[in-house]
C-alpha cells in the first residue's frame, strides 16, 4: 500500500505557503507523492470550492524544484480541454527535469461551462479523452519522430524530443467513477483513480473485472477524504473520520476491496492542523496498514 497527499491548491487557504509547506511535510514523513488538483475556467455557478486554485501544472514545475525525493502527480487533469501535445510536451519536460518523480491521474471532467469557456466540446470529450490518452502514449515512447492520425487530433512526422525519463512515460491512470471511466481505465490506463463511496463500492466495482486486473501490474488508487481533527466517525460517508484505530479499520476495508494506492485529502481549517494530520497519519496509522 501506497499514500499520497492532496496539497490545499485550492479552495479558501490555498497559498504559496500552504502548498510548499505542505509537501515538504508530506516528504519529511514519508508519503509516496504529491496531488495537485486541476481547474482552469470554471464559471461563477461551479467555482464554490474550486475557483480559487493554483493552475496544476505550474504549480507542479515549482514543487518539483522545491522538493527532492516525493512522486509528483495530478488528481486529476481534465484533459479533454486541454491540447494533448502541449501536455505530452509539458509533463515529459516535467519528468525529464524532476529526474522522473511524475504521474498522471486524467479524467473527463464534469462542468460543462468550464469547457464552453475554454472553447472545448463538452458532449464528446469522451471520445476526445480516449484519442488523448492515445497521444500521450505515442509522445512518450520514446521515438523522436511521432505521428498520430484520428478523428479529433492528427499530426505527421512531429519531433518530440528529450522524452520523459520514466520508460515509456509516467505512469497514467485514469480517473472516473462511473463503469464506463474504469473500461476507459482498463483498456488506456496503468490504474483507476476513482474517488471514495464505500469500501464495498470499491469492490462491487471492481469483481467483474478482476481477473483482468490480475494479469498486469494496474494501480487502484482511490482519493479519499480523512479527518483527524474531530476525531468523530462519521459512518456512509466518503469522509472518513474518527480516532487512528478507526480509520486504520476503514482504510483496511477499502485495501481488502482493491485499493493498493490511497490519495488522501486531509479536513484542515488551519496550516498547523494539516501538518499535524500528515505527522499523526504517517506515525499512526500508515505504519499498521503497511504491515498488513
Amino acid at each position: 500500500m501506497k499514500f499520497g497527499y492532496v496539497l490545499p491548491n485550492y479552495g479558501p487557504q490555498a497559498s504559496r505557503f500552504a502548498i510548499i509547506d505542505s509537501a515538504l511535510a508530506a516528504e519529511n514523513f514519508g508519503f509516496e507523492s504529491i496531488w495537485l488538483t486541476d481547474h482552469l475556467a470554471l464559471p461563477e455557478i461551479d467555482g464554490e470550492l474550486f475557483g480559487h486554485i493554483f493552475e496544476s501544472i505550474t504549480t507542479m514545475s515549482f514543487l518539483a524544484a522545491s522538493t527532492r525525493r516525493i512522486k509528483l502527480g495530478l488528481s486529476t487533469l481534465v484533459l479533454p480541454q486541454r491540447n494533448p501535445l502541449e501536455i505530452a510536451k509539458s509533463i515529459a519536460t516535467l519528468d525529464n527535469l524532476s529526474n522522473g518523480r511524475i504521474i498522471v491521474s486524467a479524467g473527463i471532467g464534469w462542468s460543462k461551462g468550464e469547457y464552453k469557456n475554454l472553447g472545448y466540446e463538452f458532449h464528446n470529450r469522451g471520445k476526445r479523452m480516449d484519442e488523448a490518452v492515445k497521444i500521450l502514449r505515442s509522445c512518450w515512447r520514446g521515438q523522436k519522430i511521432v505521428s498520430f492520425n484520428g478523428e479529433y487530433y492528427n499530426f505527421e512526422n512531429l519531433v518530440f524530443s528529450p522524452p520523459p525519463v520514466q520508460s515509456g512515460g509516467p505512469p497514467l491512470w485514469i480517473a472516473g467513477d462511473s463503469q464506463a471511466g474504469l473500461s476507459r481505465a482498463i483498456s488506456l490506463g496503468d490504474g483507476w483513480h476513482p474517488n471514495a463511496h464505500s469500501p464495498k463500492e470499491l469492490e462491487d466495482a471492481l469483481k467483474k473485472f478482476k481477473s483482468i486486473i490480475q494479469m498486469r501490474p494496474f494501480t487502484i488508487a482511490v482519493r479519499i477524504g480523512i479527518d483527524l481533527i474531530s476525531g468523530k466517525n462519521e459512518a456512509n460517508s466518503s469522509l472518513i473520520a474518527g480516532k487512528p484505530n478507526e480509520i486504520i479499520d476503514e482504510l483496511r476495508k477499502y485495501k481488502k476491496a482493491g485499493m493498493n494506492y490511497a490519495i488522501l485529502n486531509f479536513k484542515a481549517n488551519t496550516q498547523a492542523e494539516r501538518e499535524r494530520s500528515i505527522k499523526q497519519f504517517s506515525q499512526d496509522i500508515a505504519p499498521a496498514i503497511m504491515e498488513d
